[in-house]
């Protein structure tokens, strides 16, 4: 559901380079999709998307260039200004969530930054449907449409099963538990600060394509496009192999657990339900999950609340360096972070 990029000067280039001798950075560890108005640049091992590259010609006449920065020192390099395309969400999915930023409001605004005036901007808790929409299905999907999943309800909850929200009154269907995720792993496995999963039982998760249900450890009943990525021990990530989207995080089950994943919330068909945060459907979780392994204090900051837990998650790392980020508050330093298998230089004027 977030996606937090910033612009910088030129191409990536080598960790070898200097200011006056630039060597084009080896991008052949990241796979390229290709939008209408954008190529994306992603891991082909982890999935964490790294770049994304507009080919409309800047004023020098060349491609213009953001880097993700789900990474670990950004603290006084880049930071959050506001929200863009909320009206895509129907719902104003993340930003109703993430308000504030060090006591100031985030502006919020329909469209682009070149679109952003006060006349472009969305009210909390604004909502272009009115009403909440209630299918009998809940409909997800990546962005090139390799994977296309559907949930139906969960029929009952266990009592240790904190995951499933029972309906407030008798007949109220049970919702499925969503929590924003800002643990190392999940940024260094997405490129973004936050990651927001849902939390489903497995028996209630089917394949839309063949209407299936899904079985990731079934080679017939896993999506074909799904591509697989083991982030730590007893721990895996899906993602589509095409478009670079996070789709399931699973683990091995305990003894007497009931089988279920967490799905990523940011597929969710927001004209379906909507709403990107499909509230008929989904309760979502008021606490932040491993807020204190973020090593970004504004993200930290922006979610701060009690219940926050920690993990560590360690990467093997390759380097890039980005050349000249415009935008830096800070001049002739150098900051590392890492992200997936790649580690990126930052090197500021």
């Amino acid at each position: 559901m977030c996606l937090n990029d910033s612009p910088f000067d030129g191409e990536p280039l080598s960790i070898d380079s200097t200011e006056d001798h630039h060597i084009p950075g080896d991008l052949s560890h990241l796979t390229t999709y290709h939008t209408p108005k954008y190529r994306r640049l992603f891991c082909t091992t982890c999935s964490a998307h790294m770049f994304m590259v507009s080919d409309e010609a800047t004023k020098d006449g060349k491609s213009a260039w953001t880097a993700m920065w789900g990474v670990d020192t950004t603290d006084g390099i880049w930071t959050i200004s506001r929200h863009i395309y909320v009206g895509d969400t129907l719902d104003g999915g993340l930003a109703d969530h993430f308000r504030t930023l060090q006591g100031k409001g985030l502006p919020r605004f329909e469209g682009s930054s070149a679109e952003s005036s006060s006349r472009n901007e969305l009210p909390i808790g604004w909502k272009a449907v009115k009403g909440r929409v209630n299918p009998e299905t809940l409909p997800l999907y990546c962005n090139c449409g390799g994977v296309k999943l559907y949930l139906t309800r969960a029929q009952n909850v266990n009592p240790d099963e904190y995951w499933l929200v029972p309906g407030k009154e008798p007949g109220e269907p049970i919702q499925f538990l969503a929590e924003h995720c800002l643990c190392t792993s999940c940024r260094r496995c997405s490129g973004n600060q936050i990651q927001t999963w849902i939390y489903v039982p497995n028996e209630n998760i089917f394949d839309a394509l063949t209407n299936a249900p899904i079985d990731l450890d079934n080679l017939d009943k896993r999506p074909k496009a799904l591509k697989q990525y083991v982030s730590s021990e007893g721990v895996r990530r899906e993602s589509c192999g095409t478009c670079g989207a996070a789709v399931f995080w699973s683990r091995e089950m305990k003894d007497g657990e009931r089988p279920h994943m967490s799905v990523a919330a940011g597929l969710i068909d927001q004209d379906a339900t909507g709403g990107a945060r499909a509230e008929a459907w989904i309760a979502w979780d008021p606490k932040l999950t491993y807020g204190e392994d973020n090593g970004n204090r504004l993200a930290r900051r922006a979610f701060r609340v009690s219940g926050e837990r920690e993990t560590e998650m360690t990467h093997e790392v390759e380097q890039i360096v980005l050349h000249k980020m415009p935008r830096a508050s800070l001049r002739g330093e150098l900051r590392a972070a890492y992200i997936g298998k790649v580690r990126v230089k930052l090197h500021l004027n």
